[in-house]
Order: C-alpha cells, then structure tokens, then sequence
C-alpha cells in the first residue's frame, strides 16, 4: 500500500480546510485589480502579515496604499464564514486520528487564525501546529517544515505532507516527507483509504 510508512500527516490551512477569500480580495477586483498579477510590494506584505510584523488592520491600510482602493478595516477584516470551511475534510481527518498523528503546517497571520482555527475549534483536530505568526518562518522555507516534524517527534520519512499549492509541497518532498497536492474530493478519497 502506498504509504504504508507514514505515521503522521500534516495539512496546509488555506486551500485545504477553509477557503481563502476576504472581502479585500472582492473589493480588489471590483476596482479591476487582478491579484493574480500582484505586484512585489503587495507580495511584500503578504509576507509581512504571515510573519506577524503587520496586524490585519495595517496589512489592509498599506494594501489601501498600493492599489489606491479604500479597504477599511471596519468593512473588509477576513470574518469566519461557515460555508468558507471544508466540513467532508474535517469529517475524515477526525478519523484518522485514531491511527496518525496530524499536525497542520499554515502561512496564516493572528487575525486569521483567530477567526479560522480558534474560533470554531478547528486548532483541536490537531495534534500539534505551526503558525507563520508565531515564528517568524514560512513556507516554502524549509526549517518551517522540520518545525512540525520536530513538534510530533516524526522523522521526515514518517510523515505525508498535504498542500494545494505545488511551490509549498517540493520542500517537503526534499526533506523526505511523502506528498500530495490537495485536490477536493479526489485527495479526500485517498486520505479515507488510508482508514
């Protein structure tokens, strides 16, 4: 089977458990702003807001900044929606806590957690996590990933990795972790063979 080593799995958030789609991001478009083309200053703080050195409120002023749309905090803060939330995946992970460790792997700012994984409880589906805020690392850069492996007390070679996006995955597979791009229904069906 394949697999048959894993003794851990760890998931990426966005993407996988919850969609990602705050108000900005429709505001944004609205305006004809394509943030698939974003430009390096707006990525800039991306990163900033996922390390923690920029509240939501500031990372939403300096957006308002570049793009020369107004994005107040008050109307466009990223608030918990049920519907955003990818219940078939937490159904199926539940279970397989009763034969791996999981632990979850997320680039994801305070505010965002705070609203995403605390709130409805979801930060209790694993058993250890690694918050970019709370580190002041993110993916892809390696250490982020040993971070969570260390926190479980697996080896690489123990654990399969789950993320949606292909530049976060190849890390992981560099250190040895098995991995699998996170594909909606198509991924939940090999991760309930794994029951």
């Amino acid at each position: 089977m394949k697999y048959s080593n894993i003794k851990a799995i760890i998931f990426d958030f966005w993407g996988v458990f919850a969609k990602l789609d705050p108000p900005m991001n429709r505001a944004l478009e609205d305006g004809g702003i394509d943030l698939d083309e974003f430009n390096q200053k707006y990525y800039n703080l991306v990163i900033a807001h996922d390390l923690g050195e920029i509240n939501e409120k500031e990372f939403l002023e300096k957006t308002s900044e570049i793009f020369g749309v107004d994005l107040r905090f008050e109307k466009h803060r990223h608030l918990f929606k049920e519907d955003a939330i990818n219940h078939n995946l937490i159904k199926i992970v539940k279970n397989l806590k009763n034969k791996y460790k999981i632990g979850l792997l997320t680039n994801n700012s305070e505010a965002y957690c705070k609203e995403f994984l605390f709130k409805p409880g979801l930060d209790k589906l694993f058993d250890e996590y690694v918050l970019s805020y709370q580190v002041g690392k993110r993916k892809p850069d390696p250490e982020i990933y040993l971070m969570i492996a260390r926190k479980l007390g697996m080896k690489p070679q123990e654990i399969l990795y789950i993320d949606d996006q292909e530049n976060r995955i190849d890390p992981a597979a560099e250190l040895g972790m098995e991995t699998l791009i996170y594909e909606g229904e198509k991924t939940n069906k090999v991760l309930e063979e794994l029951l």
